[in-house]
């Protein structure tokens, strides 16, 4: 057994939104009609976990100087659980969800050859395990790690819970042990695949469109920072956020990106390019839909985007083109004791 295949071996979040009106009485003659308002929050409920499944497609066009073209695309499916983790860990400011990636199925498409994983039988892998891609996508499976919520609800950090097994445990097993077993690039590829951003990319399933408790008006519009993993690369962007409609019970929140600007701290890995390689540039733009029902769960997370990003390795220079589209879905809501 190689390395990479050990390592793969060993390896609710309540939306409240409740309309907030006076009680209908007979207006006086010149009164103003109660305003209507809405209050948001993100709302973790003790002894509850939650179960998603997250599905995610990319397509991606890359362009030489010379005008020769290569196109791939990938398709990942996660399904994971997250809840509050009790007792909350002291010396951290914020709430730990914790957070598990039980299965995932896994096909990678270049030109008419095709690369499947599904953890739940690997036995039919097509996919050798130390493919770069599949590596960074698989890192995660079933090593658990919890989020670190902070009062605006946004992620303000990615810990270990404690256990042998989980991110911070398979974090040092790479530095230590893959030291003479993994070159540059492959250790490059595992660490980067075990970045916060990752975790986050999976399972912060709110994507930080609420800042908090908030009460608002049905037409207001507010921003938020967010942070996103497209293809492996790692954006920033301020987004409009308002309320796009509600209809039987239901809501939606519409997020709107139009200025994409790309995390440059390291470099990217990028498929058939030998090593990582630095961004020049890059831009793009997309909408986040979350559904929600009028319990305050979330039900359903849509993420589209379009991104395009300028590297060279060596003398080559290149660009490519990603299209990504990301959904989660709420399969379920359990109490445990």
């Amino acid at each position: 057994m190689n390395f990479a295949q050990c390592l793969l071996s060993a390896s609710f979040m309540f939306f409240c939104m409740m309309p907030i009106t006076s009680i209908a009485q007979s207006a006086t003659k010149g009164e103003k009609a109660p305003e209507l308002k809405y209050a948001l929050r993100v709302d973790f409920k003790d002894n509850v976990y939650a179960s998603y499944v997250m599905e995610d497609k990319t397509i991606v066009n890359r362009m030489y100087r010379d005008s020769i073209g290569k196109q791939y695309q990938r398709k990942v499916q996660y399904n994971f659980t997250q809840s509050p983790q009790s007792p909350q860990p002291s010396g951290i400011e914020g709430q730990a969800i914790v957070c598990n990636i039980d299965s995932m199925k896994y096909a990678f498409f270049d030109g008419p050859a095709q690369l499947l994983y599904d953890s739940q039988n690997p036995k039919a892998a097509t996919v050798n395990t130390e493919f770069p891609d599949a590596i960074a996508n698989m890192a995660l499976l079933n090593h658990q790690f919890a989020l670190v919520y902070s009062p605006k609800t946004e992620v303000s950090d990615v810990i270990g819970v404690d256990q042998p097994g989980d991110i911070i445990w398979l974090r040092n097993y790479i530095v230590k042990e893959g030291k003479d077993a993994l070159d540059t690039a492959q250790k490059f590829t595992w660490m980067h695949a075990l970045k916060d951003e990752q975790a986050a990319w999976i399972a912060d399933v709110s994507k930080q469109l609420i800042p908090g408790k908030i009460v608002i008006a049905p037409d207001s519009i507010w921003k938020r920072p967010i942070r996103l993993r497209l293809d492996g690369i790692d954006f920033v962007d301020t987004v409009e956020v308002r309320i796009a409609e509600y209809t039987k019970g239901e809501y939606v929140i519409e997020a709107v990106s139009k200025a994409l600007t790309p995390i440059t701290d390291d470099d990217a890995r990028f498929f058939g390019i030998p090593a990582p390689v630095p961004i020049q540039e890059a831009k793009g733009n997309g909408t986040i839909r979350m559904e929600l029902t009028s319990s305050g769960w979330v039900k359903k997370v849509t993420l589209k985007y379009d991104a395009k990003v300028t590297s060279q390795y060596k003398r080559e220079q290149f660009t490519q083109d990603i299209k990504t589209e990301s959904t989660w879905t709420l399969l379920g809501r359990y109490k445990w004791n």
